[in-house]
């Protein structure tokens, strides 16, 4: 009984983690992000307390992989790095100790099979709920979370919140699909590893209902939730115009599909016989994905002409840091690489229109290896390579599956960015990892037991090492939705410490600070805020400031930066303008001039338009 017990409250625990997706915090300042971290960190932190108990009870037979070894590798060496660089412990630095703890908490805990099933089916239930809070956004009857898009789910843009429901898809579909097989044969085939896996993983349905037949219990009940899931992502993921996560979620369920091909006999004697017809098949099926591909990159050009530049940007700045520059930091250091590049008017046209001041790399590979360095991005390739391996070696195809689409995914978008997907990727990797309950040896490796003895020590101590700090962070998040409203600068200043590392707060706080003539303190801030973002606002500021400060040389520069992050970007001219004008330089102001009547911008607005204007009767003063 207490055993039963523990193992729901060790459930729920983890389930608690898992909603982080769906927090808000209504209290903080945008608090659709802020809300999910703090909820995650209480979430994190009483997981982990609670599966000591069960790590103590299983330490000799706990077996600890490479995976875990790795992993462990990849978050000190990113720490140390960004330590190295910063000198403090960032809000990213945070994030990832408390998330390596829950993976290992995870680890312990699903070679519980009962807590290895409810998880599951809580991971389905959230792509469930967000599918239906999606529908229901996309019919007028939820207000979308961002006022440009009309379909959110809990997230803050459709980008996410596609992926969320693209790494969903292949778990619950497979598990539909199987579901829908034993449903119908009412029995689990033998040669199926795929539905023996669901039978054994979802026993304990059969143990809480156990006057109801098992096939009612298990595969009914599977089957209902399983189909709906699959069948509101359907309807609900193509509205989201999401290339990257239609992708993820097709390339997810083909992962798995092609592993239980090829473990079934008559999948694979049917491939013997109509080998030829097959192959044919596979050529037309390649050729049109082909089309398709081409087809998705028409659909939003400029958007994939974007990414594609920002590849190359990012490419250049491993070259410049190979060590890393720190987690958080990937803005500034990407931002200089890219000012450097067009000033060296090496730009083509077409990059000059797409360049903006990014805050992702929109991909994660290459953004972890700009932040880490290429030893620790090497450690995570390794992690997720092994991982995969494991998973299938184990028959962990449906969550193996799920990791797949998430990978696919951060390839060419920035989940890991956002705080459920790096809880989603802790979760699927420790699912995979998971091996057939009741088969573990008893540890005869000292390193092992020293593992084990490490996690129950270290885990509570790192916590309340910890909790003083998100305390100070939380208190600053609340006041902060009262201050960026009043522009208090005093608060402001009282809230700094916490908040620095947020692109948001800081650019409220130089801008509060410049307007009122604080113009040495308001570049103090952006002289840290632009070592995280690469946004040409920040230039734009501290060259406005320096111009009212008589630092005419200095100004030049900042706003010449400026102009090379974004190049399409009329606004840094102007104030280049603006600027020679006041220094007498006439030829350079003209230069400038022309460039702002000239250019034609990505978004014409009504204050381009009373920039030209400005501009012209300068000319004309002249």
């Amino acid at each position: 009984m207490v055993k039963h017990i523990y193992d729901t409250l060790l459930s729920i625990t983890i389930i608690l983690v898992l909603s982080t997706v769906f927090i808000a915090g209504n209290d903080f300042a945008n608090g659709i992000v802020s809300g999910k971290y703090f909820w995650s960190y209480a979430s994190m932190a009483l997981s982990s307390v609670v599966a000591i108990p069960a790590l103590v009870k299983h330490r000799n037979t706990m077996v600890f992989k490479l995976p875990d070894i790795l992993l462990l590798l990849f978050c000190l060496t990113a720490v140390l790095i960004t330590l190295n660089h910063t000198g403090r412990l960032t809000n990213k630095c945070l994030l990832l100790i408390f998330a390596a703890m829950f993976y290992y908490c995870l680890r312990i805990s699903l070679q519980n099979k009962t807590i290895y099933t409810l998880c599951c089916l809580a991971f389905v239930i959230t792509g469930l709920i967000e599918a239906i809070w999606g529908l229901r956004q996309l019919y007028g009857f939820t207000p979308s979370q961002h006022s440009l898009f009309k379909i959110t789910g809990s997230f803050f843009n459709p980008g996410p919140y596609s992926g969320w429901l693209a790494m969903v898809f292949p778990m619950s579909f497979w598990y539909a699909v199987f579901n829908y097989f034993n449903h119908k044969k009412h029995k689990v085939t033998q040669n199926s590893h795929l539905s023996s896996f669901i039978v054994h993983r979802s026993s304990f349905i059969t143990h809480l209902s156990p006057r109801l037949p098992s096939f009612i219990t298990l595969n009914s009940s599977l089957l209902v939730l399983n189909s709906i899931t699959v069948v509101c992502i359907l309807l609900v993921l193509p509205a989201a115009m999401s290339r990257a996560s239609w992708l993820a979620a097709l390339g997810g369920c083909a992962f798995t599909g092609i592993l239980y091909g090829t473990q079934n006999k008559t999948i694979t004697d049917c491939y013997k016989k109509y080998r030829k017809t097959i192959i044919l098949f596979s050529f037309v099926a390649f050729i049109l994905l082909a089309i398709s591909m081409t087809g998705l990159f028409l659909l939003k050009k400029n958007s994939a002409s974007g990414r594609a530049f920002t590849w190359k940007i990012a490419i250049r700045t491993i070259k410049e840091h190979p060590m890393g520059v720190g987690l958080g930091h990937f803005g500034g250091a990407y931002g200089d690489e890219q000012a450097k590049y067009f000033a060296s008017e090496a730009g083509a046209i077409w990059e000059k229109h797409v360049a903006e001041g990014v805050e992702y790399a929109f991909n994660e590979y290459l953004q972890i290896c700009i932040e880490t360095g290429i030893v620790s991005f090497l450690a995570f390739i390794a992690f997720v390579i092994r991982t995969l391996f494991i998973g299938i070696k184990n028959k962990n195809y449906i969550p193996a599956g799920s990791l797949v689409s998430l990978l696919i995914f951060a390839a060419m978008s920035y989940p890991f960015n956002v705080l459920p997907f790096v809880i989603a990727f802790m979760f699927l990797s420790a699912l995979c990892l998971s091996d057939n309950l009741g088969q573990s040896e008893q540890t005869k490796h000292l390193y092992q037991k020293f593992a084990v003895w490490a996690f129950i020590l270290i885990a509570p101590v790192t916590i309340t090492l910890c909790s003083h700090k998100i305390y100070l962070s939380y208190e600053a998040y609340r006041q902060w939705k009262i201050t960026q409203l009043l522009h208090d600068l005093e608060e402001y200043a009282k809230q700094y410490p916490y908040l620095q590392d947020n692109i948001v707060f800081c650019f409220g706080y130089a801008q509060s600070l410049s307007k009122s003539g604080k113009y040495e303190e308001s570049n103090k801030i952006i002289n840290n805020a632009i070592k995280i973002s690469c946004d040409p606002m920040f230039y734009n500021i501290m060259g406005k400031n320096y111009h009212a400060l008589k630092k005419y040389g200095l100004a030049e520069q900042c706003l010449k930066k400026a102009a090379n992050i974004a190049p399409n970007r009329l606004y840094p001219h102007y104030l280049l303008a603006k600027l020679y004008h006041e220094m007498g330089l006439a030829k350079k102001m003209e230069k400038e001039i022309n460039i702002v009547l000239t250019t034609t911008p990505k978004i014409d607005s009504k204050a381009i338009e009373e920039m030209k204007e400005e501009l012209v009767k300068l000319r004309d003063e002249r």
